[in-house]
């Protein structure tokens, strides 16, 4: 009979609950259970798609396998956090990386920076540009190698270089954390480091995503605008788009976003981060909805493109000298 994981071991992760319990408590994010055979497997470089209990013995010793996982893991998240500006796991674009990303951070606990820059390149890249692979493929572990910036040319030169055509991206979408598209879209909101309306405090987005999940994406403008007709022009096609929405904590019954923002309550350091430019806080002033709107649409577009381009290395010299093989 294929074995099940011991409930309890000598380790300080004992079993597969405990690994998760222990990853949940750095302050990411909660994997789904079914993620944890996943990463186990990838971790020792075995079919991540199979049933665990196929690809492990019933003589394995979990303890060193869970330990192994646990620090691989760990790794991998801070990763994301610190080099691929990702802060919470809700947020990673594409799940699917998880698996290489453990399975890299194992035979590389340290890898160079210059390593660890082409792989958040490889990340973001596969996340926005690589639409041919919609599952996760184990027989990409064969890339991983003890050499690891032969291992992250080899996993840029899968994805391949940006497409042509990647800058002329022109319309958000609407952020949250249901597709590729909306977590994308919600990184580079965070990137600008959105501040609380009221206090001008820095917001976590960890904590604030685990209370209030998608909704702490919130619009400025209920639909229809203002309670009252959908405004002319191109207002209306923008409600349901990042350009009406901001980051923030739910406020108190009897308060609003937009009253906090119109009114000059809100410190003016607050505004830059939230795209919220000069003249799209006139027009809001001014009662214009539809060209506040349009302006913050067009501010959002601008820095969108900049967040890809930095986070993808779209701009670098680098994708000319990664080999063909």
């Amino acid at each position: 009979m294929a074995p099940t994981p011991p409930g309890r071991l000598e380790t300080s992760c004992q079993s597969l609950e405990d690994l998760g319990a222990w990853l949940a408590s750095r302050d990411f994010g909660r994997l789904e259970d079914d993620a944890l055979p996943m990463l186990l497997l990838a971790v020792h470089g075995r079919d991540f798609t199979r049933d665990f209990r196929e690809e492990f013995a019933a003589e394995d010793d979990w303890a060193p396998a869970l330990a192994r996982t646990a620090r691989a893991v760990g790794r991998a998240f801070d990763f994301l956090r610190e080099d691929a500006g990702i802060p919470h796991l809700e947020l990673v674009p594409r799940p699917d990386a998880l698996p290489l990303l453990c399975r890299f951070f194992h035979l590389h606990p340290q890898p160079p920076l210059a390593a660890r820059l082409r792989l958040s390149h490889w990340l973001w890249r596969q996340a926005l540009f690589d639409s041919s692979r919609s599952s996760p493929d184990p027989a990409a572990l064969a890339l991983l190698t003890p050499d690891a910036d032969a291992s992250v040319r080899a996993l840029l030169h899968r994805v391949g270089p940006p497409p042509r055509g990647w800058e002329r991206y022109s319309q958000p979408g609407m952020a949250g954390l249901a597709s590729v598209a909306d977590r994308v879209e919600a990184n580079a909101l965070l990137a600008l480091k959105p501040r609380h309306l009221l206090t001008g405090a820095v917001l976590e987005p960890g904590p604030l995503l685990e209370v209030q999940g998608a909704v702490a994406f919130l619009p400025l403008f209920p639909p229809p605008l203002s309670g009252g007709a959908s405004p002319p022009g191109p207002g209306s096609d923008l409600l349901l788009t990042l350009a009406n929405q901001v980051f923030h904590p739910v406020l108190a019954p009897g308060r609003s976003l937009l009253g906090l923002v119109r009114t000059g309550v809100t410190p003016p350091v607050v505004f830059p981060s939230h795209a919220l430019g000069p003249d799209a806080l006139a027009a809001l002033r001014q009662g214009d909805g539809a060209a506040f709107l349009a302006l913050r649409r067009d501010a959002l577009v601008t820095h969108i493109r900049a967040f890809i381009q930095a986070r993808t290395g779209a701009d670098t010299e680098g994708d000319a000298s990664i080999p063909e093989e």
